[in-house]
């Protein structure tokens, strides 16, 4: 996974993602803040929504519980 480390946390990328995440933004915006292509974005968004670490409502993406736990 690109966004997960094999111990199931998430690595470097996750975790830049994750703080963007902490209000609701779309996938375009998160790879314009962190100036990352879109393909890893959008790979990466699909990592941390399946561990649970993000959620997606209506195309925008927001930290989970579990995701702000991961951050501390």
């Amino acid at each position: 996974m690109a966004c997960i480390s094999p111990d199931g946390k998430p690595n470097l990328l996750g975790e830049k993602i994750l703080e963007t995440a902490k209000e609701p933004c779309t996938p375009e915006e998160i790879a314009s803040t962190l100036i990352l292509p879109f393909f890893r974005v959008r790979g990466g968004l699909r990592d941390l929504v399946e561990a649970g670490y993000l959620k997606e409502e209506r195309g925008k993406y927001m930290i989970t519980d579990k995701g702000l736990q991961a951050l501390e």
